[in-house]
C-alpha cells in the first residue's frame, strides 16, 4: 500500500523544468532563454552508493550552477538531470554488474536530440554538465555538431580537472580517490544521504604505477590518455580511495566550487 511508503529522500532548492507546469516554465523563460541540463548514468557505485549516484548528483549540481549563475546577473532555467550516460571506462574498472548504459553514438543522438527538442520550445544556449566523466567525448561530440549543423549554442564544462587541486582543501584525503571515493560519497551524501551506507568499508588505492608518463592519465581527469579498454585485471571492489571518510559537509562545499566554475565559465562562453 502507498500509504505504508517511507520516504527514501527528498528534493530540496529550486525548482526544475521537470517539476515546474508548462505555464511556470514559460513565465521563467520570458526573461531566459538558457538552460542547464547534466548527464549522469545508471552505474555499479559498489556498496555503499546506489547505482543511480550520477542521477543524484547531477540533480544538485543543475541547481546550484543555477544560484551562482543568478548571483552573477544571469537567469536561466535548472533543466533536468538525464540518468543515462556510456559504457564505464574498462580501463579502470571491469565489474560491471547492475550498469546501464548507452552506446556512444545512441548517447550523442539522445542528446542532440533532447537539445533540439528544448530549443523547439525556445531556449537558445545549453550548458551540459558531466556527472559521469565517461560522458565527456559523446557529449562534445553532440554540442558540436549543434554547433555546426544548426547553431545552437552549448558549453561543456567538465569540472573535474580544474579541482585537483581543490579537493585537498577540503577532503581528509589529499587526492582525488576517483570513482566511488571520498570527494564523489561526500557529494551523493549531502544529495541523499539517505541512501548512502558506509560502514564496514574499507579503503582501497590502486597499486602504485609502475610505469609513470608525464600526464599519462586519463584526459577527463586532466590527463592526456584516452583508453577504452581493458589493460589490467580489475582488483578494486567497485571504488577507489576511503569512502568512509565522506561528510555530507564536504559534498557541500565540492559542489559549491563545482558549481561556482561552472557558472564562470558560462559567464565567459555564453553571456
Amino acid at each position: 500500500m502507498m500509504q505504508d511508503w517511507k520516504t527514501l529522500y527528498e528534493v530540496k532548492g529550486p525548482k526544475t523544468l521537470v517539476e515546474m507546469t508548462a505555464a511556470e516554465l514559460k513565465e521563467a523563460m520570458k526573461e531566459t532563454d538558457t538552460v542547464i541540463l547534466s548527464f549522469g548514468a545508471i552505474e555499479n557505485h559498489s556498496v555503499h552508493l546506489p547505482l543511480g549516484a550520477d542521477w543524484y548528483q547531477a540533480n544538485v549540481l543543475i541547481r546550484r550552477v543555477y544560484e551562482e549563475l543568478l548571483a552573477m546577473g544571469h537567469k536561466t532555467v535548472p533543466g533536468f538531470p538525464v540518468p543515462f550516460g556510456v559504457q564505464t571506462n574498462k580501463f579502470e574498472r571491469d565489474k560491471l554488474f547492475g550498469n546501464c548504459f548507452l552506446s556512444d553514438r545512441t548517447f550523442i543522438d539522445m542528446t542532440i536530440d533532447l537539445v533540439l527538442a528544448l530549443y523547439e520550445s525556445g531556449f537558445k544556449r545549453f550548458i551540459l554538465c558531466i556527472n559521469h566523466s565517461e560522458n565527456h567525448s559523446a557529449l562534445n561530440v553532440a554540442a558540436r555538431e549543434l554547433a555546426n549543423k544548426y547553431g545552437i549554442k552549448c558549453v561543456v564544462p567538465d569540472w573535474v580537472p580544474p579541482h585537483n587541486d581543490f579537493w585537498p582543501t577540503v577532503l581528509k584525503n589529499p587526492e582525488h580517490q576517483g570513482h566511488g571515493g571520498e570527494d564523489e560519497t561526500a557529494c551523493v551524501m549531502a544529495a541523499v544521504p539517505e541512501l548512502v551506507h558506509t560502514d564496514g568499508v574499507e579503503p582501497y588505492y590502486a597499486p602504485e604505477d609502475t610505469k609513470p608518463v608525464k600526464m599519462g592519465g586519463l584526459y577527463y581527469y586532466g590527463g592526456s590518455v584516452g583508453i577504452f579498454m581493458p589493460v589490467k585485471e580489475d582488483q578494486s571492489p567497485g571504488y577507489i580511495g576511503d569512502p568512509a571518510d565522506a561528510t555530507a559537509e564536504e559534498g557541500i562545499l565540492c559542489y559549491d566550487a563545482y558549481a561556482k566554475w561552472i557558472a564562470q565559465v558560462a559567464d565567459k562562453y555564453l553571456f
